[in-house]
C-alpha cells in the first residue's frame, strides 16, 4: 500500500467506526489538551467519567488556574501519574497570568510545563489542524507490526516517526491521528489483534509473515521489588492525623497516613515508632493492627499494614511531609489519598 492508501483507508475506516467519546468534535484546544492529557497512561473507559466529571467543574483554563492543587488532585484522584494534573494545574496559571489561550504552534506549545512531543502533536493536530504525527503505544504497535520490526519500538523511533509524517496530511491531521490510535486500540491490539477488522492489514508483513501476535517485540520483564510500609493512624481523642505528601516524586500532593517502609528484621510496631519520629519529631503508642493492604504500582509492590496508634501531645515539627491536619473521619473523602490509602477508609471509618 502507497502512503496515500494508507491514509485513506484509515479515514475511511475512523469515518465508517469513529468511537463515542465525550471529548471527540470538540472545537475547544483546552478539552482536546485535558482529554490528550487523561488518556495518557489510562484506558479510554477510564478517562470518560473523569473527563466528564473535570468538565463540569474546570470549563476552562481560568477555572484551573482560580483553583487550588488539593481541589486539582482530589478530582484527578485514582487516575494515577499525578504529575500530569500538576504540570497541567501549572500552565494553566502559567497562560493565565499572561491572559493567553493555548498556544498555537509545536515549539510554544511545549513550553508549557508537562507538555512534550506527544501532548503537543496531538492538541496541535485535533484542535488546530496542524500536520504533525503523532506516536504513542497504539502507533508504535500499529508500525512495528505493519514493518514486522525485530527490534522493540524504541530502536525503531526515527522510522516510526517517519512513517507518521508520512501518513499525515493538512487535511485531516486530528483525525488521521485518532484513527490510527483507535485502530491499535481496538484491532491491532496486544496479544491477539483482529487483522480480519484492520483497515491496512494488505501491506502489514507481520501478517503476512504471521508473527503479528509475537510483535511489537517486548523488553525482558524486570523483577518488581515488594516492600512492607508501616502507617500510623495516629488519633488524638477523636481526631485523625493525616498528613501531606511533597510534591516532587511518586503520589506528590497527595494527603496520606504517616509512615514508611519497614526495615529488614523491624517489627511493625518498630518500624511505626521510628518512621513517625523521623517524619513528625514525635512519640507515639502503637496499639494494634486493624488492617493490612496489597497494592501493586507499575514498577514495585507494596503491603500497608496500618496501626491504631495513641497521639501523646507532642509539637509536630515536620520532616518530609509538607503539611498535617487534624481531621474528623467524615472529612476522610474530602481529601486526595493514593488508592492504597483509600483502601484503608472503610475500616477507619468503621472504628
Amino acid at each position: 500500500m502507497t502512503y496515500n492508501q494508507i491514509t485513506d483507508a484509515l479515514l475511511s475506516w475512523y469515518d465508517l467506526y469513529d468511537r463515542d467519546m465525550p471529548w471527540r468534535d470538540e472545537a475547544d484546544p483546552y478539552k482536546v489538551w485535558i482529554s490528550e492529557i487523561m488518556l495518557q497512561q489510562t484506558q479510554v473507559a477510564t478517562v470518560r467519567d473523569y473527563y466528564k466529571r473535570w468538565i463540569k467543574r474546570f470549563p476552562t483554563i481560568k477555572s484551573v488556574s482560580e483553583s487550588s492543587m488539593d481541589e486539582i488532585l482530589k478530582y484527578w484522584e485514582g487516575l494515577g501519574y499525578y504529575s500530569r494534573a500538576r504540570n497541567f494545574y501549572y500552565s494553566c496559571k502559567t497562560l493565565s497570568e499572561m491572559d493567553c489561550s493555548v498556544p498555537k504552534g509545536m515549539d510554544e506549545f511545549q513550553k508549557l510545563k508537562g507538555v512534550g512531543p506527544y501532548i503537543a502533536s496531538a492538541v496541535q493536530s485535533i484542535a488546530f489542524n496542524m500536520p504533525v504525527g503523532v506516536v504513542d503505544g497504539n502507533v508504535n504497535r500499529v508500525v512495528s507490526r505493519y514493518y514486522a520490526y525485530q527490534d522493540h519500538p524504541s530502536k525503531n523511533k526515527k522510522k516510526i516517526e517517519k512513517f507518521m509524517s508520512l501518513i499525515i496530511n493538512d487535511q485531516r491531521p486530528g483525525d488521521i491521528n485518532q484513527a490510527i490510535m483507535d485502530l491499535g486500540r481496538y484491532v491491532c491490539k496486544p496479544g491477539m489483534p483482529l487483522c480480519d477488522e484492520c483497515p491496512i492489514s494488505k501491506g502489514c508483513k507481520a501478517l503476512a509473515k504471521g508473527v503479528q501476535s509475537d510483535l511489537p517485540i517486548k523488553m525482558k520483564n524486570k523483577i518488581k521489588p515488594h516492600y512492607d510500609v508501616a502507617v500510623g493512624i495516629i488519633w488524638d481523642k477523636s481526631r485523625l492525623l493525616i498528613t501531606k505528601r511533597k510534591e516532587e516524586g511518586l503520589l506528590g500532593g497527595l494527603w496520606e497516613f504517616p509512615g514508611g517502609k519497614m526495615e529488614k528484621n523491624e517489627s511493625i510496631k518498630s518500624a511505626i515508632k521510628r518512621e513517625i519520629k523521623e517524619e513528625l519529631s514525635i512519640n507515639i503508642k502503637p496499639d494494634i493492627l486493624i488492617h493490612q493492604v496489597d497494592h501493586h504500582y507499575s514498577h514495585f509492590s507494596v503491603t500497608i499494614n496500618a496501626i491504631n496508634c495513641k497521639y501523646n501531645g507532642d509539637k509536630i515539627k515536620l520532616n518530609g511531609p509538607t503539611n498535617f491536619k487534624w481531621i474528623n473521619t467524615s472529612q476522610l473523602r474530602s481529601y486526595a489519598f493514593p488508592k492504597a490509602s483509600i483502601k484503608l477508609f472503610k475500616t477507619i471509618e468503621s472504628l
